[in-house]
């Protein structure tokens, strides 16, 4: 009777058995098409994020929400693989993608519990979840992930199905993959982890977010414990390395990508620009991309604008700090202080740091957020002493800077030394560029990006000051003026219609010297020369000129004299690309940052540069004049070769080159040797370079852009509020320079001189006594301000009530040699 009774009843199961697997059968069918085809994990992309380098293959940014790191079979150790093969699926090379134990053991518990509390999915089951299903637990999903496992047996190896779960598994903190965490976690790459911290990432995948070191380090160490004994088990590891790895203390915390160059303002522009092209998908799909900018160049651009703003501000007076009493810690709270220090942020070049005693030799005893210690010497910190006689006899000077608890920022120097320094409020730029082909060479868009991530190089319009001159200049040789041009440089008066009242634009320096000629006026950036060149040229022919060179001014009310000031405001971008124009001979280049855009783990390239550059031999293609008639020969060549569009010809680049070449070098005129505005640019001994500075009213921009032919670069500097000026004495020439030659003496250190080139209808004659270039075939119009009376001639203007007003240019008589060839301007 037990016999017949146990039959029935194995009889029963076969029976449920059979139509189970009728039923899984049927179901595999209804649902077969819909299954995915596996054969593409052959070829899988994994999402990895969008990474940028520069040109030296330096990694420089690194934009998306989740970092990948794929690796090959190969590249895995062997340690990794036994790791989460003993902890995850240890019959993984022996089942057939399913682990019909482990089903049993699931399906036990959920009849129990009446619900899918433990799962018996293996590694290819995990593979086939990550890939392809959702992670809900039910039996239809379940089902499915069977299904597309066996198929995945079926079409893949086991090194294939076990590449692709290491990596794509979630270690959360947005690592995917083990490679990402590994360095996540660690810091490390995966073959430097440690059997203990392999261990930890291969306990984690069950519950991610709760078996991370970072977030539960005891949970962690938990399943660290697990997976060792796993793997001892399963003879994978000795006792000996068990007991070890076991005891290995935890210590992880979060790792940022590793960022081998600073160059956070170029990597964030070439991100914008990616994702106005190409959407989101560059944040997932594997996006590569190398920029123009060599890391090197880069550095020595962030070392010359740090150095600059510093010395700025060095000048400008210290700010008393804060002191911990001012916060309410006492010095002693070891905790309270520290965790102060590290709230502060680490700038590229300073450090914060907290005064712990003063010395009897003036030094400072400091100490940094990491119990590490040093001390200033008082020759790094005399700088913020505002000597007055008192302080001068003080015995202790450097109790009347800092005291015990000042939170400070310092610099350590070349020498090793460490100096007082502090965050300035002034902000500055710099952009440089390949003057023949536009490819920028280094951009920096502030003080520091971790300070402010505003790129002031593209973004910040100010206005231009002097560093307009040059453009104008250009215009007057185009309507057939000379550099030997004479212009009337003494005060005068003018009606602005805008304000309803006279202007009387001034000199800076207030000095004035009669009649003048270009060259020497351009020099020392005479302002009122210019104004009266330009009422000469004409407004409407200056805008126009000025749009050629990709400054467009659209706006009416900026339409007036005013502009040969520079009151309009530009990018610094807009700057250097313009002044790349009189370095290459005439032609307007394109700047760009992007040289080759590669994609996906083949790398497959998607972008690569092809700018238009500058022909410095080819014939003009365009005439000598503001609205320059196009020769369609010459043009045509220009376009059939990928060559840039030429808007001035050679002879006006030359010229103005040249002439720009005595702001720094000086000159010979006819009043005899003269000096232009940056003169301290001679210290770079180079007879190639040629630049403008530039100052706005009131000091409230600085301006410096110079070239030779083949690198031109601009530097700005001022505070981001409009209304605040840098201050007495301050210029382009004493605040923006310093940086431009910094930066330049790097860059050009080595390098064979590089003048403009000379075309050959450029000649050098005599104009009033003294020798200048000229074009061949041109004609010399002199023009100034002469009178046949002594009588001051007077203007009349109505204002806005009809009132007449009535002004008086100054009476000036100009050399009787040159009389008879200067006019009345006004």
């Amino acid at each position: 009777m037990i016999f017949i009774w146990l039959r029935r009843i194995i009889g029963f199961f076969l029976f449920i058995i059979s139509l189970c697997l009728a039923a899984g059968c049927f179901y595999y069918y209804h649902v077969k098409s819909t299954l995915p085809d596996v054969k593409q994990l052959k070829e899988v992309t994994y999402e990895t994020p969008l990474q940028i380098y520069s040109a030296d293959n330096l990694l420089i940014g690194e934009y998306g929400t989740d970092r990948r790191i794929p690796l090959e079979f190969e590249q895995i150790p062997q340690q990794v693989k036994d790791a989460f093969i003993a902890i995850e699926d240890r019959s993984f090379y022996s089942h057939f993608g399913i682990d019909l134990k482990g089903i049993l053991r699931a399906a036990k518990v959920f009849f129990e519990k009446g619900k899918m509390a433990q799962g018996a999915s293996t590694i290819t089951q995990q593979v086939a979840r990550n890939f392809y299903l959702s992670p809900e637990k039910n039996i239809t999903r379940k089902l499915k992930e069977i299904f597309i496992s066996i198929h995945m047996e079926q079409e893949l190896t086991k090194d294939e199905i076990l590449t692709l779960y290491l990596n794509k598994i979630s270690f959360s903190h947005h690592a995917n993959g083990i490679a990402a965490a590994a360095y996540i976690y660690f810091g490390k790459t995966v073959d430097e982890l440690t059997l203990g911290e392999t261990a930890i990432l291969a306990g984690m995948p069950k519950a991610p977010s709760t078996n991370n070191p970072i977030s539960n380090p005891d949970k962690a160490r938990e399943r660290r414990h697990l997976v060792l004994l796993s793997m001892l088990s399963t003879g994978k590891i000795t006792q000996e390395q068990f007991d070890e790895a076991d005891n290995e203390p935890i210590n992880s915390y979060y790792h940022v990508p590793k960022i081998e160059a600073n160059a956070g303002y170029v990597a964030e522009s070439i991100r914008q620009t990616l994702e106005a092209t190409y959407g989101d998908a560059i944040y997932t799909e594997g996006f590569k991309v190398y920029s123009t900018v060599d890391s090197r160049v880069q550095e020595k651009a962030n070392q010359a604008v740090y150095n600059g703003l510093t010395d700025y501000d060095m000048r400008h007076g210290f700010r008393a700090p804060e002191n911990l009493n001012d916060l309410g810690i006492s010095s002693s709270d070891h905790e309270r202080w520290q965790t102060e220090l590290k709230k502060r942020q680490q700038y590229d070049y300073i450090t914060p740091a907290l005064v712990v005693s003063l010395k009897a030799d003036n030094s400072a005893n400091i100490i940094f957020a990491d119990d590490s210690k040093a001390s200033i010497p008082w020759n790094n910190i005399k700088w913020a002493s505002n000597y007055n006689n008192q302080n001068k006899n003080a015995r202790h000077p450097v109790e009347r800077i800092l005291k015990p608890g000042d939170i400070i920022y310092v610099h350590k120097t070349p020498a090793g030394e460490y100096a007082l320094r502090q965050v300035p409020l002034v902000q500055g730029a710099l952009i440089s560029v390949n003057a023949q082909t536009g490819a920028i060479l280094s951009m920096v868009g502030g003080y520091s990006y971790r300070k402010s991530s505003f790129n002031r190089v593209e973004l910040s319009k100010r206005q231009a000051g002097s560093n307009i001159k040059p453009f104008l200049y250009s215009a007057a040789l185009a309507k057939g003026y000379s550099l030997g041009t004479y212009v009337l440089d003494e005060k005068f008066s003018i009606w602005n219609k805008w304000s309803n009242q006279i202007w009387s634009p001034k000199n800076s320096p207030n000095v004035y010297e009669g009649p003048i000629p270009l060259r020497v006026a351009l020099a020392k950036s005479k302002n009122v020369v210019s104004v009266r060149l330009l009422n000469h040229i004409g407004v409407g022919n200056f805008v126009k000129h000025l749009k050629k060179f990709g400054i467009d001014v659209n706006q009416k009310y900026s339409q007036n004299l005013s502009l040969a000031l520079g009151a309009y405001e530009v990018t610094p971008l807009e700057l250097v690309t313009a002044y790349s124009t009189f370095a290459n001979g005439g032609y307007k280049i394109e700047p760009y940052l992007i040289d080759k855009i590669v994609i996906g783990d083949t790398e497959q390239v998607i972008y690569e540069a092809n700018p238009a550059i500058a022909c410095t031999d080819c014939p003009d293609a365009v005439t000598n004049t503001i609205v320059p008639e196009v020769i369609d020969e010459e043009a045509q060549y220009l376009e059939d070769n990928n060559y840039a569009e030429q808007v001035i010809t050679h002879g006006n680049a030359f010229l103005i080159s040249d002439a720009l070449g005595s702001v720094i070098h000086g000159g010979y005129g006819p009043k005899g040797p003269f000096n232009g505005t940056g003169t301290r640019a001679r210290a770079m001994k180079r007879s190639d370079i040629a630049g403008k500075t530039g100052t706005t009213n009131d000091s409230k921009d600085a301006w410096f852009s110079g070239f030779n032919a083949n690198i031109a670069t601009t530097v700005w500097v001022g505070h981001d509020s409009f209304s605040k000026a840098l201050g007495r004495g301050e210029s382009g020439s004493k605040t923006a320079l310093p940086i431009w030659i910094e930066f330049m003496s790097y860059i050009l250190k080595d390098q064979p001189l590089a003048p403009v080139s000379k075309p050959d209808y450029i000649v050098k004659n005599s104009i009033y006594g003294y020798p200048e270039f000229m074009i061949s075939n041109g004609k010399d119009l002199n023009f100034g301000y002469t009178s046949s009376s002594d009588e001051p001639q007077t203007y009349t203007q109505q204002d806005e009530y009809g009132t007449e007003i009535h002004a008086e240019p100054p009476q000036v008589k100009p050399e009787s040699s040159q009389s008879s060839a200067i006019e009345d301007l006004f």
